[in-house]
């Protein structure tokens, strides 16, 4: 049977959690639920020391950085909207659309804009 230990999910997947728990919250983040889709997600894993003979192993859950980035106009309309308490209500829903079986929990989030290269 494998393991599903470290594990991310899929980045469409996760996008998809995401609103579905923005829309769970209600309210004026129904709005922001429908930007998710939008979004584009990079994982960036930050590496755990290997073991070292003698010592003890220690599970722990591994760390990662995240970053979801939007179309700028979009972005705009996040940073706008996003002041520091919803900002850290919007990182918490995200560290609960990972999967906990993933065994990550969120070191670093960001949001960031993407600029069109049209204009």
């Amino acid at each position: 049977m494998p393991s599903y230990t470290y594990e991310l999910p899929e980045q469409g997947r996760l996008l998809s959690l995401i609103r579905e728990n923005l829309n769970k919250v209600g309210g004026e983040w129904k709005e922001i639920a429908d930007l998710m889709l939008e979004g584009h997600v990079e994982y960036k894993p930050l590496r755990t020391n290997p073991m070292r003979s003698g010592s003890q192993f220690v599970y722990q859950r591994a760390k990662v950085n995240l970053t979801i980035y939007f179309p700028e106009n979009i972005f705009e309309h996040l940073l706008n909207w996003l002041d520091s308490e919803k900002l850290e209500l919007f990182k918490a829903i995200v560290q609960s659309s990972l999967p906990e079986r993933s065994g990550y929990d969120i070191h670093a989030f960001k949001i960031l804009g993407i600029i069109d290269d049209a204009h």
